[in-house]
């Protein structure tokens, strides 16, 4: 992808230019996206979440 401080700069930017708020590691760069969800998208990731939480106590029972 190229120079590390290129990238930085690039992640930088394109945080930017997005309107998401970001913040630099030295090695990972995290952004928050404050806008809502769409409705879809909470419910798909509510069940998601639920099928996970299923899954994972299916697989403690003997």
């Amino acid at each position: 992808m190229g120079e590390h401080k290129d990238v930085r700069r690039a992640a930088r930017e394109a945080g930017r230019h997005l309107g998401w708020k970001g913040t630099l590691t030295s090695r990972r760069f995290f952004v928050l996206d404050e806008r809502e969800a769409p409705e879809e998208i909470e419910r798909l990731a509510g069940n998601a979440a639920a099928a996970a939480i299923r899954a994972r106590e299916e697989g403690r029972r003997p």
